[in-house]
């Protein structure tokens, strides 16, 4: 045994590429002078934490690698699927990566108001003001996104005897579920399961909707659904993107609209001269505004509700209006069942909106309505 180990060690050049045993008694050696079981606890807790930052909550998994390849690849390829104002605010750039993600309860941040304006000298030496600028706390629930799905051993033993690939079906929708609710909490604010807005320690998660502060404006129904008017719609969206400006928002915008509307954007702007040009088309002229985009989540008034009207939302893509708190990308966490025969798999993302006010209240988003 001894003879064993002493080879292991210290064998071939490269040590380190053997087992991870090796790598641990060459700590020790290292460290202590002579390998033990205390010697040894030292570098073997260092190594244990290595591993699980290096591979996360892969260390534990209890699935063979194939099968977990086979899961991997389906969240891969359902990627950004069902989401869609979301995707377009980490597309843009407007993150705020969380580096531990399990470890922070709640994000807080300050809203600062302007200073004074600079000043302007002949002499780079000349005393200049006292800036005391007023901090407003503000705070942001970092809660869980969350979907299950079990595989039950026989099947997966089943699959790895005859060969047959793994089904991954129930695996694609649960990531589907997930971004689903990624994007309703961005249209609509985080809520539980039975409809309640998600308050922790008093501080909720807003969506675009429900923002503090947002604007809105009355749209006319007709024009924007049942008889398309395109000279209405175009005053209309003009007159969202002047509310922002009169709150120094001055873009880039872009224009998030439910099914119903996006069909209708697609309609001639005008049927009065030769040149075929679609509403959205000529929405799309204005200079400030960069995208029209269709997200089905949007709440419409067809249906049970028609009261609800359907809902535009105006949105100025800076970060300072809204970024996304990114701690987990949709992620598969498996663990085995008490008895070893069920396979329970955690379908987990951390992926929360931060809709934000400047230090005067004013907001960079406009919720238009059909009366």
């Amino acid at each position: 045994m001894e003879s064993e180990l002493r080879y292991m060690a210290g064998a071939v050049e490269g040590w380190h590429s053997q087992s991870p045993l090796t790598d641990v008694i060459m700590r020790a050696l290292q460290e202590a002078g002579g390998w033990s079981v205390e010697a040894m606890r030292r570098p073997g807790f260092r190594m244990m934490e290595a591993v699980e930052k290096e591979f996360g909550f892969r260390t534990l998994g209890p699935m063979q690698d194939k099968a977990q390849v086979a899961i991997d690849r389906a969240v891969v390829e359902v990627g950004l699927q069902r989401l869609t104002i979301a995707a377009d605010v980490m597309a843009a750039g407007l993150t705020y990566n969380l580096t531990d993600p399990l470890s922070i309860a709640q994000l807080e941040w300050n809203t600062i108001t302007k200073t004074q304006a600079p000043q302007r000298t002949m002499s780079p030496s000349a005393r200049g003001e006292t800036k005391m600028p007023i901090l407003t706390p503000n705070r942001l629930p970092i809660y869980l996104t969350t979907d299950k799905f079990e595989i039950d051993i026989r099947t997966l033993k089943t699959s790895q005897r005859i060969g047959t690939p793994l089904d991954t079906t129930m695996v694609k929708q649960c990531v589907r579920g997930v971004n689903e609710a990624v994007e309703d909490a961005t249209i609509n604010g985080a809520t539980t399961l039975d409809g309640q807005n998600l308050v922790v320690a008093g501080y909720n998660a807003p969506g675009l909707l429900n923002a503090p502060s947002v604007n809105t404006q009355s749209l006319t129904a007709a024009a924007w659904t049942s008889a398309p008017v395109g000279t209405t719609i175009l005053a209309e969206v003009q007159a969202m993107i002047a509310k922002l400006q009169a709150k120094k928002k001055f873009g880039p915008y872009r224009l998030y609209v439910g099914t119903q509307i996006g069909n209708v954007l697609d309609n001639d702007y005008s049927t009065a001269t030769n040149t075929v040009t679609t509403i959205r088309q000529r929405l799309l002229q204005i200079d400030t505004l960069e995208a029209i985009r269709t997200a089905d989540l949007l709440s419409s008034g067809n249906g049970a509700s028609p009261s609800i009207g359907n809902k535009v939302i105006l949105v100025q893509m800076t970060s300072d209006v809204i970024d996304m708190v990114v701690g987990q990308q949709p992620t598969v966490i498996p663990w085995t069942s008490l008895d070893g025969f069920t396979i329970h798999n955690l379908v987990m993302a951390i992926l929360i909106p931060r809709v934000k006010v400047d230090a005067e209240g004013n907001s960079g988003i406009v919720v238009g309505t059909t009366a």
